[in-house]
C-alpha cells in the first residue's frame, strides 16, 4: 500500500505495517506487533533549493550531540530521483539510574529533492533492530519526494 502525505512525500508501506498522522504533520510507522516506530516528516524548503542529505544529518546529529564519522553516513539515490543519507548507532538512556539504563537502536535519514526535505527517524530497544531494520531501509527506499508548487 502506498502512503501519501500532501504535498511531501509519499513511500510503500510493507505487509503487517501501520502508519497514523501524528499531531506535528508527520507519519508514525510500525509493524503490528513490533519493537519498534519510524517517524517520518517533510520540511518544505524554498522552491529550488537542492540541499545535501548527508550535510542536514550531520547538523542534526550535531544539535543532538552525537558524532560520527563520514564513513558512517551512508548515501543512496532513491529511484524517484531524490537523495537520502542515513546512519545506525546506538545510545544509552542517561535517565535512568546506572543499574536500569536502556540502549536504545537509532535509524536517522534524510532525503533531499529541490524544495522539499523529509526527515525520518526509526527507534527500537537495542537488540530488537534486527527484526525491522531491513523493512525501515525498504520503506525508506520507497521515498518519492514531491516539489513545492510555485
Amino acid at each position: 500500500m502506498r502512503v501519501t502525505l500532501d504535498p511531501g512525500f509519499d513511500f510503500e508501506l510493507p505487509e503487517r505495517w501501520e502508519a497514523e498522522l501524528d499531531e506535528e504533520g508527520g507519519v508514525a510507522v510500525g509493524r503490528v506487533d513490533g519493537s519498534g516506530l519510524l517517524h517520518l516528516i517533510a520540511f518544505e524548503q524554498a522552491p529550488g533549493d537542492s540541499l545535501d542529505p548527508a550535510e542536514e544529518l550531520y547538523v542534526f546529529l550535531e544539535d543532538q550531540g552525537i558524532e560520527l564519522e563520514e564513513d558512517e553516513i551512508e548515501d543512496l539515490e532513491l529511484a524517484s530521483g531524490a537523495e537520502l543519507s542515513l546512519c545506525e548507532y546506538l545510545s544509552e538512556d542517561e535517565e535512568e539510574g546506572p543499574d536500569e539504563r536502556e540502549t536504545t537502536y537509532w535509524l536517522e535519514a534524510v532525503a533531499t529533492a529541490p524544495g522539499n526535505l523529509v526527515f525520518a527517524s526509526y527507534t527500537c530497544p537495542a537488540g530488537e533492530e534486527d527484526r525491522e531494520r531491513e523493512a525501515v531501509r525498504g520503506i525508506l527506499s520507497t521515498l518519492r519526494l514531491a516539489s513545492p508548487i510555485s
